[in-house]
């Protein structure tokens, strides 16, 4: 009897099998899997370099369609029209130590200067958290001045501590939420 059963099984899994298998060579079929090529979509260009016909017919180039052209990804969309100076035009760009470059233009009186690694806002860092009378403070610095504060403390104008632990803090700055850990540093 438990002979017959598995007879039964193993034939019953050998027609799933079978099925499967056939159903697969079917799908792949009607795909064109076994044709070596895909069927065209409705507009896309052939080998041939021409234009596959849509189902209801050719396409007008003259409808309502918009045909944009490739560009270059890196090429930037606006370009600043090339400035022209007083004198007779030599320029001297010195760049600093601290990322500052300055540009002096002879013959005139054209003088710029930009800090490359100094962005706007206030840069806020994190330099040390400790216990001080049994109280965990923070030392912050905001741009270039230090603070100890405490949980609840404001500095800096719009600067308020908000938790401390052993290595980090969360800080608020007016309605906006950050977290510092030790030596981070954001710009707010």
């Amino acid at each position: 009897m438990i002979g017959v059963k598995r007879t039964l099984l193993s034939v019953f899994v050998s027609l799933l099998l079978v099925a499967t298998a056939v159903a697969s060579v079917w799908l792949m079929a009607s795909a064109g899997v076994f044709t070596g090529g895909e069927p065209a979509l409705p507009g896309a260009p052939t080998t041939g370099g021409t234009v596959a016909a849509a189902p209801g017919g050719a396409l007008d180039p003259s409808s309502d369609y918009q045909v944009g052209q490739p560009r270059d990804p890196f090429e930037p969309l606006v370009v600043a029209p090339p400035t022209s100076t007083p004198g007779d035009g030599s320029t001297t760009s010195t760049t600093g130590g601290d990322g500052s470059t300055t540009s002096t233009t002879s013959g005139g009186s054209t003088t710029s200067t930009t800090q490359d690694d100094d962005p706007d806002g206030k840069r806020v860092t994190l330099l040390e958290v400790r216990e001080e009378s049994g109280d965990r403070v923070a030392v912050v610095q905001v741009d270039g001045v230090t603070y100890t504060v405490g949980v609840g403390d404001t500095f800096a104008g719009s600067f308020k501590v908000v938790s401390l632990s052993e290595n980090g803090g969360v800080f608020t700055y007016g309605d906006s939420a950050f977290t510092l850990a030790v030596g981070q540093s954001i710009v707010k």
